[in-house]
């Protein structure tokens, strides 16, 4: 494992096997939907694009998406990635920044003052149930998201095996 180092005080890693062929060029730090990316710029016919080192590294095709596994954007070791489509990137997604909960899937119903577990599955949004505490109704994601999206499950709760 190497380091890339970006702007913004920023480093990538990737294995060592890619390192020579990716430190050819100037990487940048590129802020997207809350996460961290390596990213370059190139100008093709007089338009700017943008190059992330994973889709470099993955040789990801159009209309396909490369999840980081583990939710780092900068984490770029070829055992971190994969390709997949965009509702399997979708299911590996992280809490999002505006939940108060703390729990992927979960909020709190003011009404009842219970909290309810969600789960969105190919654009439907099924109701799990109400739970007196937010750490029981993340359980109730948990159990849905395993069985829905498998692998690809983010999950509240670490596993234990």
């Amino acid at each position: 494992m190497k380091e890339i180092h970006l702007t913004k005080g920023k480093v990538a890693i990737v294995d060592d096997t890619d390192f020579e062929g990716l430190s050819q060029w100037k990487w940048h730090a590129k802020l997207s939907c809350g996460l961290w990316y390596a990213a370059r710029a190139v100008t093709m016919a007089g338009r700017k694009i943008t190059i992330r080192m994973h889709r470099l590294i993955t040789n990801a095709s159009d209309g396909m998406e490369v999840d980081h596994i583990d939710g780092d954007g900068l984490n770029n070791l070829r055992q971190n990635l994969r390709i997949v489509t965009r509702n399997q990137n979708r299911f590996n997604s992280r809490v999002r920044v505006d939940n108060t909960s703390g729990y992927k899937g979960v909020s709190l119903n003011k009404r009842t003052g219970r909290w309810v577990a969600w789960i969105g599955y190919y654009g439907k949004h099924k109701n799990l149930g109400y739970f007196a505490t937010p750490e029981m109704a993340a359980q109730a994601y948990d159990a849905a998201a395993r069985e829905l999206f498998g692998e690809f499950a983010r999950l509240n709760f670490k596993e234990t095996t």
